[in-house]
């Protein structure tokens, strides 16, 4: 009997643990069925792309860059406008400069032609191609059209006004090659650097027709330097910018320099051109930006002469060219996709000088105002 219970107790035991682990078994099944039905936990999202730098001032070249493969092609119409005589940063009346400058070619006689007003009208177009994402090729080309007016004064001293004349010029413009590399980018900031040629295909030549001299003949004479329309010489044009942006705000510096690699045929060349910019931005909200933007250019005088360029004029002196000047320029950019166009964007910029010095006397720059559409291919 004894042995019979502790059988009888074994197999109660056994039966105990034998149900224990079933109860286990359908738990854990029951577990797997539950977590079988919950969804997968999605994989963590890829941190997003910082947002594209805003585009920089238009008067500022090489700021921003086309990713590789994409073509922007540009249409750049300036004008602009000079008036008033400045002989170093002090500015002269007419009777003045006719009265104490004399005529280069002369020193015993007065300049006896003073220009009043010159206008300048361009159209630039511009292809600019993303060879890589660090590499854009940039191609500028366009017409360039000159208005002056001049008044003449009557024989070869005094200062009795004899007429005024009113010529223009027209032609197509130097064209300009330019390679531009992304030397340094970060999430702020990034730098450029450029280097371009300048072909002389513009005019250099243009000719006054029936312009009233000092004693009253009307002749066709070669027009003043600075109413050419082309340099007539191969000019090297480096270049660097630093931009930055963070949040809304935008900023940065350039310095690009156009140096003539010798005279035109005409026997003379334009002075060394240094320009500097910097300028700060904001962005009101995503795809429109204002600017606003400081530059400072130095520039030599003209060296060598054109001996068709002979007039007792003011501008026939190649020395009363160049000097050094500061702009200051508001502008903005608004992009297409305001509209549904989403490729466009449209930039304006317009402003007036603060400071000039110049080697003259010399006409003085007003103001320039520009826009430019652009397209992304």
């Amino acid at each position: 009997m004894k042995k019979g219970r502790q059988f009888f107790h074994v197999r109660n035991r056994a039966q105990i643990h034998i149900a224990g682990a079933a109860l286990s078994l359908v738990a854990l099944g029951a577990q797997a069925a539950e977590i079988a039905r919950k969804p997968a936990s999605p994989e963590p999202a890829a941190p997003a792309a910082p947002p594209a730098p805003p585009p920089g001032p238009l008067g500022v070249f090489g700021v921003d860059m086309p990713p590789a493969g994409k073509l922007v092609v540009s249409l750049t119409p300036t004008l602009g406008n000079l008036s008033g005589v400045k002989m170093g940063t002090r500015t002269v009346s007419n009777e003045y400069v006719v009265s104490t400058v004399p005529f280069f070619l002369n020193p015993t006689q007065p300049v006896r032609i003073v220009p009043q007003n010159i206008a300048y009208r361009t159209q630039i177009l511009g292809l600019c191609y993303g060879v890589t994402k660090d590499f854009n090729i940039v191609l500028n080309a366009g017409m360039v059209e000159k208005s002056l007016e001049a008044l003449v004064f009557k024989g070869t001293r005094g200062i009795a006004p004899l007429a005024r004349n009113y010529p223009a010029t027209a032609s197509i413009s130097d064209f300009a090659l330019s390679g531009v590399y992304r030397i340094y980018q970060d999430g702020i900031n990034r730098f450029q650097m450029s280097l371009g040629v300048s072909f002389p295909t513009g005019s250099n030549t243009a000719t006054f027709n029936d312009f009233i001299l000092p004693n009253g003949t009307a002749q066709n004479i070669r027009g003043f330097y600075g109413m050419q329309l082309g340099t007539g010489t191969f000019d090297i044009m480096p270049g660097i910018v630093y931009a930055g942006y963070l949040g809304q705000w935008s900023w940065g510096a350039s310095y690009r320099g156009r140096f003539p690699l010798g005279p035109n045929r005409q026997g003379y060349l334009w002075g060394d051109l240094h320009e500097f910019n910097g300028w700060g931005g904001y962005t009101w909200i995503p795809g429109l930006t204002t600017t606003f933007r400081a530059s400072a250019s130095l520039q030599g005088p003209i060296r060598g002469r054109d001996p068709a360029i002979n007039g007792a004029a003011m501008p026939a002196n190649p020395l009363f060219y160049g000097g050094q000047r500061i702009e200051l320029f508001g502008g903005g950019s608004i992009s297409g996709k305001f509209i549904g166009y989403d490729n466009w964007t449209l930039l304006v910029e317009a402003g007036l000088p603060v400071y000039q010095n110049l080697n003259g006397p010399q006409i003085m720059k007003n103001w320039q105002a520009s826009m430019s559409l652009k397209v992304k291919i």
